[in-house]
């Protein structure tokens, strides 16, 4: 898979137009053109902005010229190379033979990311924090309980952990624990350390800088910025964690409060050179969500879902479950991958789509095992759909083909995709496919930069700027760590990773579904925020070196 250049500022503005058909129209060129000689003459800063700002208009004149573009657009298709302007790590132009993933027309794509379903052959979908949602004034407390607990009747922590009250305004999704410091961080898109509390006490300047040094850098995060999956296991996850989503969000809260608590204990003069509390809260979480503890009730948050799935997990719109068959009547080879096992996909899958929730996809795959389910080689294991387990001995061979309508279980991408590919009558490479999820290290980042497809990523924080009414704003919306996006004038590690990996990064799938599934989406700026770029993030230094949109 070849990518395509993104950058912001003075070299975006360098000729990287990737279609030259006669198409697009004259009047769009002359804007682009006139465009071009008023950023030339902006600072850096003014050229950030107005390239933001301008997208809308760019893209408004390139739609005027889709229609007759739509024509040619099945030629397009087949037309498997052709040379554009692209630029090189120098900032000159330099000419590049690269396939085209875009329609002829569609002039504002080297300033503004799309997506087109319809350029996809295969789409899948992640299950939680997807294409369901979960009461998240409900499931948070639990969370933040069941983890207080389990630290104090398996751990021997204080029960005065137990008296510790809920503050929301600490949680965010995002954040990194540093175990051995005691410490939470907030990272910018270059890992650099924005934020941090030691405990739940906010740090000085002058006390990150104290702790990290004066580029205010701790080397684990260095690593996970450089490469997130090498930190995924070993050494590392003994060391930090970063809270990749809603279920992990809580975790941030319980570390530090047990941490204020270890240093109470310890007294003004005997804390711990290194904290234990990651490695026990570590332990909780694996007890807290290990699939063999769903059925037996020692897990007491599987417990309390199983007791009350209505009171945890949101129920889909009719339009949602409209728009997955929509979708599959075009003729996509649609699948769910899941990490949830069986048993619990049933339950929150039932609640939040439906009994038949099974009929909406060609394949399923749960307990995935991601991300390594998109690099390594492991076998598929089939499920019995009645005892909602897998079937002892039922190891696939990795050269065997899934069979639609049934559901599997771990797995890997290489033979998911190619049993789709043979259904699709495509060979492997020729068979596009595109993933939805929530979890931007396991569901974005992973299927982007180590195998062969595109992501949208699903951050539910956009509707903190998108409904006023929005009902989870005291669990998003923090004061104390500012914005899941950015943090004063500087993007966080996530935006980042976002405009870096993600085809359009929207609120929800709820917001996919209020449009056609044969609708084209564009985005007004090039870091693919759709429908629009947060206002917070208009003027930062975020800019975007596309790893995505090939084949």
């Amino acid at each position: 898979m070849q990518s395509a250049i993104w950058r912001a500022g003075v070299r975006q503005l360098a000729p990287n137009v990737r279609a030259t058909s006669t198409t697009v129209t004259t009047a769009a060129a002359a804007s682009v053109s006139r465009l071009q000689l008023k950023v030339h003459k902006q600072s850096q800063t003014d050229v950030l902005c107005r390239l933001r700002k301008s997208c809308v208009s760019i893209a408004q004149l390139a739609q005027k010229s889709t229609r007759a573009a739509d024509n040619n657009k099945q030629l397009c298709r087949h037309t498997h190379t052709h040379t554009h302007p692209s630029i090189h790590a120098s900032g000159r132009a330099v000419s590049v033979a690269q396939y085209s993933r875009y329609s002829a027309s569609t002039i504002m794509n080297s300033y503004c990311k799309e997506l087109d379903l319809m350029d996809y052959d295969i789409i899948g979908f992640d299950l939680d924090g997807t294409l369901l949602r979960y009461n998240l004034q409900e499931m948070t407390p639990l969370i933040y309980n069941v983890l207080k607990v389990y630290l104090v009747e398996q751990k021997g922590y204080s029960p005065a952990l137990l008296t510790k009250k809920l503050d929301m305004d600490f949680l965010q999704k995002g954040l990194m624990l540093d175990g051995p410091r005691g410490n939470v961080l907030k990272l910018s898109n270059e890992a650099v350390i924005l934020r941090a509390s030691h405990g739940t006490r906010l740090l000085s300047d002058d006390e990150i800088v104290a702790a990290y040094g004066a580029a205010r850098r701790w080397d684990v995060a260095t690593a996970f910025y450089n490469d997130p999956l090498s930190t995924w296991n070993g050494p590392a996850a003994t060391q930090m964690r970063t809270l990749l989503d809603y279920f992990d969000m809580p975790s941030a809260l319980v570390f530090a409060q047990a941490v204020d608590i270890v240093d109470k204990d310890s007294g003004p003069n005997g804390r711990p050179k290194e904290y234990n509390v990651w490695r026990d809260l570590l332990d909780g979480l694996m007890h807290n969500y290990s699939r063999d503890n769903f059925k037996n009730d020692q897990s007491l948050y599987f417990k309390a879902m199983r007791a009350e799935p209505q009171r945890y997990v949101l129920p889909s719109s009719s339009k949602l479950r409209t728009w997955l068959q929509q979708l599959r009547a075009t003729g996509k080879k649609v699948f769910l991958l899941t990490g949830s096992n069986i048993d619990f996909a049933d339950l929150t899958a039932t609640q939040a789509l439906g009994p038949d929730w099974q009929q909406q996809f060609d394949y399923i795959v749960t307990y995935a095992k991601k991300p390594g389910f998109f690099t390594m080689q492991r076998p598929f294991m089939r499920v019995d759909d009645v005892a909602k387990c897998e079937l002892p001995a039922t190891e696939l061979s990795l050269q065997a083909e899934l069979k639609p309508g049934d559901v599997y279980s771990q797995g890997n991408w290489h033979q998911l995709h190619q049993s789709m590919a043979k259904q699709l009558n495509k060979d492997i490479s020729a068979a596009r496919a595109l993933y939805f999820g929530d979890n931007i290290i396991q569901d974005i980042y992973t299927p982007v930069k180590h195998r062969d497809f595109d992501t949208v990523a699903i951050a539910e924080e956009l509707f903190l700027m998108e409904q006023k009414d929005y009902p989870y704003r005291a669990v998003l919306a923090s004061k104390f760590w500012d914005s899941y996006f950015i943090s004063g004038n500087t993007p966080t590690l996530w935006s980042g990773f976002i405009a870096n990996y993600a085809q359009i990064c929207v609120s929800s799938m709820e917001q996919m579904a209020q449009t056609s599934p044969t609708e084209r989406l564009v985005c007004n700026n090039v870091n693919g925020f759709y429908p629009a770029l947060p206002k917070q993030l208009e003027c930062s230094n975020l800019t975007t070196c596309w790893h995505g949109g090939g084949v």
